[in-house]
């Protein structure tokens, strides 16, 4: 088992939490515009 300071435990809430407020649809609109983008070059 891996043992965490409190600042890394605190860390790890924050990126979990931003993760999750991170909508999928978000993403996959995202990877579109940027395939799309990747297509015109």
């Amino acid at each position: 088992m891996v043992m965490l300071s409190d600042d890394e435990i605190a860390l790890l809430k924050a990126i979990l939490t931003a993760l999750r407020g991170i909508k999928v649809r978000d993403i996959d609109k995202a990877l579109v515009i940027l395939s799309k983008a990747e297509q015109r070059l």
